[in-house]
């Protein structure tokens, strides 16, 4: 997700800073994507003037989600190597298996481990195990900008001093931070998917050069 690079990040300002010096109403966009990365990226606050700031409301996590709970139990005997439904952990695809437990597009947050607090996504049918908490926005809210927010808010930091770390989906739903409106987070959502999209794109063709040069190996 594009918060959790610095370099990501600065280029999601970079491009911010961009659209809105393009005209047709884009800077109210950029204005909220330069608030959504500036805690990430510490960018400096005379930068924040060149376009309007947005008024965004504070809320707990509960209050922004329709679902908001652990998936359920598989055993290792279940997860298979291909299948028709892929099976996400605390940190990311185990796997797959025959059958499914959600369907749509999904934040998810890992629950149990060194990474808990970890974000991934996941759209489609699916396994969620119950190492994973799925999240999915209410109709007031937006899930894609939702996934984005989640991955800027180092909810590790929540988990029991414990040897094995571990987030309870009770304390993470009483977890406060801001949001703005449905339009505006489905703006900015948007913005960062497209985002993601580009860096995944360019990390693809680089690979692909380093694969076939070992000059650049």
């Amino acid at each position: 997700m594009a918060c959790k690079v610095s370099l990501q990040s600065s280029l999601a300002t970079l491009i911010a800073i961009s659209v809105a010096n393009s005209g047709n109403g884009s800077g109210q966009v950029a204005g909220r994507c330069i608030a959504y990365v500036r805690p990430a990226t510490r960018i400096p606050s005379t930068l924040l003037h060149l376009v309007p700031m947005p008024a965004w409301e504070q809320r707990k996590l509960g209050e922004l989600s329709s679902e908001f709970q652990s998936g359920d139990f598989i055993s290792a005997e279940e997860i298979l190597g291909s299948g028709p439904y892929p099976v996400y952990g605390g940190n990311g695809l185990r796997g797959y298996a025959k059958q499914y437990n959600h369907d749509g597009f999904y934040a998810l947050i890992g629950r149990q481990g060194a990474l808990c607090g970890n974000v991934n996504t996941a759209v489609g049918k699916a396994y969620f195990t119950e190492h994973a908490v799925a999240v999915k926005a209410n109709f007031l809210h937006d899930t894609r900008f939702l996934a984005h927010l989640l991955g800027c808010m180092d909810l590790g930091r929540y988990s029991g001093q414990s040897a094995q770390p571990g987030l309870a989906v009770g304390v993470l739903k009483e977890v406060e931070t801001t949001v703005p409106s449905k339009a505006e987070q489905q703006a900015i959502g948007s913005f960062f998917s497209r985002l993601d999209s580009l860096i995944t794109l360019h990390q693809r063709k680089r690979l692909s050069i380093r694969q076939r040069s070992p000059v650049w190996s």
